[in-house]
């Protein structure tokens, strides 16, 4: 049923038969010359009409006003009538401004929401969602029917929620996800569905759609706002993608209440360092009577790298019982060179210090006088430990709130005390300030270099962060520091990251290098662990940097072995074209590889339109395994294929198994038993990845007495027939393989 049926049928249901009230002489007059004025298409008069009708509404006398928005409700129901929906709105202002003068009349307010539902609805079916939008916000929006009766309120709820069907919210979120045109209008028409907009986004179907678009999908959780939180909660345990899930519990962290604290914290046992690390934010902005026991227990269940964040936010607690467990920690962690052991024994004595107990000062004095007898042992990671301990008891004496003055160098955050290149790196910010960021960014490289001849290790890596600030841009410069650094530090010369991807870099300007640079995530791999597995729909292009990387394909039960990708290569059937992966992969030696989302591109098609197209140029040269099981007649197919042309047309099924959305008309090319491959036109390219995936019901015109054969499966994959131009293959695999005698009637 569509939009305005469901919505005319409800409200047949729910209005009352209302007696009428006698009209003035005037009114009947009123109406009765609008409607003559629109017959007669005297429009210019019409509209005049209607601008005396608005000013009546906006007088300073009550009876008129009064009179104005019966006049109003009647003129509405003859614009509607007539089909006049942009006079209607023209109107939404005056409308709105009626709805508050007779928001204490159950009728007349009923009247109005029934007259903007009607026009909300035409104007959804035409695909005209933002003055559906600002009708609909009339009166469904914060705080709109606050001192209508609670039946009003109800009956308006039960109409939004009439409008929001599966259907009409599937369509929005394609085109929020998909369409520059419309999108943006779709999204927020999505929002003011609320809760139902927020449990629709979280279904399976949905968070498929959304796939490679987490940023797009957490936005409109964002807009929904509170009534949000139980559905991003249930969201926790329903997607496995590490960048949903931590932006997802940040959104709990900065708007959640308690309720969701628990969704929350049960992700701390998440594989993932990423996803742990904010839940620990989370939590820790959460209000919860259960917030410091989590945080105790966090203490010794996480992985050695968060415990320092688990100290420090623990600081944000002012509960002087903490002090005794983090007393405990100090005694657990030996004095050592170890960095990270000086790093959280001084990260412990700042927390002491913003908890402001006196009973730390005990354990505060034995750090300093066990330091001191110490000698020069831990260096400058022993000072800055002292330092914190001093800190912390002036902190405690200021009643925790003790904030020290801070020089201008420290503003700069560049470390004074004992610090041997802090004169030359405040130069360097200095200069970076004052606009010469080549000279900067020479003058930094050249402070990395030395620090790592004298084994500086703690001054170099603090340094190389300071190109993040100077100059992000300085490729060349940030990985041959991070090659230097860890050469020297691990003692191993590996081939380097510049001299791996040189052909690449030849391909690319520094800018486009740079783009693709920074939105790379590095993995490591053990041997026989897996990348990537047949039939996985994984979009990500992987670029191997350092040792060995098996594919093969699973025939019979059996491996079959196809090529091993090594330095320099890339990987990625499913990032150019929509399609699942035909092979597996799995490391065969240790091996280092870094990782490229298909989101990425996204960001990427207005400051470089011509990046991806240099990409896959380069890809189709430098990945040839397909050509490989072309040319060892390496033949998966479990059916053989013939090749047939004949038009077809096909549909989307939704999850119920319906079909629903237009028809598209395609030329199959070849069938076999277990699927068939087509040609198709799609104008815009975008929309290949909503095709990708889904389930299709496919009609086969044949000879006999069935016109017509129809088949069901999933659209496998789907790629340009050329680089440039609007025609797509289309690889579809039947659900249950077609029998001999059917496929030899299409055959003919």
């Amino acid at each position: 049923m569509t939009p305005m049926k469901t919505l005319q049928s409800h409200i047949q249901k729910t209005s009352s038969v209302s007696q009428q009230t006698e009209q003035s002489r005037i009114d009947r007059m009123f109406s009765q010359t609008l409607l003559e004025l629109i017959v007669e298409k005297k429009d210019q008069q019409a509209d005049i009409l209607l601008d005396q009708l608005v000013s009546w509404l906006y007088g300073n006398k009550a009876q008129i006003r009064t009179e104005a928005v019966t006049n109003l409700i009647d003129c509405l129901e003859l614009l509607i009538a007539h089909r006049e929906w942009q006079r209607i709105e023209k109107l939404l202002p005056a409308v709105s401004q009626a709805l508050t003068l007779a928001v204490e009349d159950d009728e007349l307010v009923w009247q109005i929401i029934t007259a903007l539902s009607i026009f909300v609805a035409y104007q959804i079916e035409i695909g005209r969602y933002a003055p559906a939008r600002k009708a609909l916000l009339i009166f469904s929006g914060p705080n709109a029917l606050d001192v209508a009766s609670a039946d009003i309120r109800e009956q308006a709820e039960q109409l939004v929620n009439d409008l929001a069907t599966k259907p009409l919210m599937e369509l929005l979120l394609i085109e929020y996800l998909y369409d520059r045109n419309k999108g943006e209008d779709a999204g927020r028409l999505l929002v003011l569905f609320g809760e139902a907009a927020a449990e629709f986004l979280i279904e399976p179907q949905s968070l498929q759609q959304s796939r490679g678009k987490p940023d797009a999908l957490l936005k409109l959780f964002e807009n929904i706002g509170q009534v949000a939180e139980k559905s991003l909660g249930a969201l926790l345990h329903r997607t496995t993608d590490w960048y949903l899930l931590r932006n997802s519990i940040k959104m709990l962290g900065e708007k959640g209440s308690s309720s969701c604290f628990a969704d929350v914290t049960a992700l701390l046992s998440h594989d993932d360092l990423r996803v742990k690390g904010e839940v620990l934010r989370a939590a820790s902005k959460i209000e919860s009577k259960d917030k410091k026991a989590f945080f105790l227990k966090a203490l010794h269940s996480v992985p050695k790298q968060l415990k320092e964040p688990v100290v420090a936010l623990l600081g944000e607690i002012p509960d002087s019982s903490l002090v005794a467990p983090l007393a405990d920690l100090l005694d657990e962690v030996p004095y050592t060179r170890n960095k990270a052991g000086y790093q959280l024994r001084t990260t412990i004595c700042k927390t002491l210090g913003k908890i402001g107990s006196v009973k730390a000062i005990p354990t505060l004095k034995k750090i300093i006088a066990d330091s001191s007898e110490g000698g020069k042992e831990g260096g400058l990671a022993r000072e800055k430990l002292v330092l914190a301990a001093e800190q912390a008891i002036q902190s405690i004496n200021h009643g925790g709130k003790y904030k020290a003055h801070r020089a201008v160098a420290e503003t700069l955050k560049v470390p004074l005390k004992n610090n041997p290149v802090a004169a030359r790196e405040t130069n360097i910010v200095q200069i970076a300030m004052a606009g010469d960021q080549a000279r900067a960014t020479s003058q930094l490289f050249d402070l990395i270099v030395e620090r790592v001849h004298h084994r500086d290790f703690y001054n170099a890596e603090r340094l190389r962060e300071r190109f993040n600030e100077i100059n992000p841009n300085a490729l060349t410069e940030i990985i041959q520091a991070t090659e230097l650094i860890e050469q020297e530090k691990n003692g191993v010369q590996v081939r380097g990251y510049l001299e791996i991807w040189s052909n690449l870099l030849r391909e690319l300007t520094a800018e486009e290098f740079s783009a693709i640079y920074h939105e790379l995530e590095n993995r490591e791999l053990q041997p026989d662990e897996v990348l990537v597995n047949q039939g996985d729909k994984n979009d990500e292009l992987f670029f191997i940097n350092h040792g060995m990387i098996k594919s093969f394909y699973q025939k019979n039960g059996r491996s079959v072995y196809v090529k091993s990708l090594s330095g320099g290569d890339l990987a990625g059937e499913n990032f150019f074209n929509a399609s699942v992966w035909t092979i597996s992969m799995t490391a065969q030696t240790e091996s280092k590889i870094s990782i490229l989302k298909r989101s990425s591109f996204a960001r990427w098609q207005e400051a470089f339109p011509g990046l991806e197209a240099k990409l896959r140029a380069f890809y189709n040269r430098s990945n040839d395994v397909q050509g490989l099981l072309l040319r060892k007649g390496l033949n998966r197919r479990a059916f053989e294929r013939y090749q047939l042309s004949r038009k077809i047309e096909f549909q989307i099924i939704n999850n119920l198994g319906n079909s629903m959305g237009q028809r598209f008309k395609g030329r199959l090319s070849d069938i076999s038993r277990g699927g068939l491959a087509m040609n198709f036109h799609l104008s815009q390219k975008k929309h290949i990845r909503v095709l990708f995936g889904r389930k299709l019901h496919i009609s086969i015109p044949v000879a006999g007495k069935t016109p017509e054969l129809h088949v069901y499966g999933l659209v496998l994959s789907i790629s340009p027939v050329e680089e440039e131009g609007n025609e797509y293959k289309l690889h579809f695999v039947f659900d249950t393989p077609m029998e001999q005698e059917t496929l030899q009637q299409v055959l003919g």
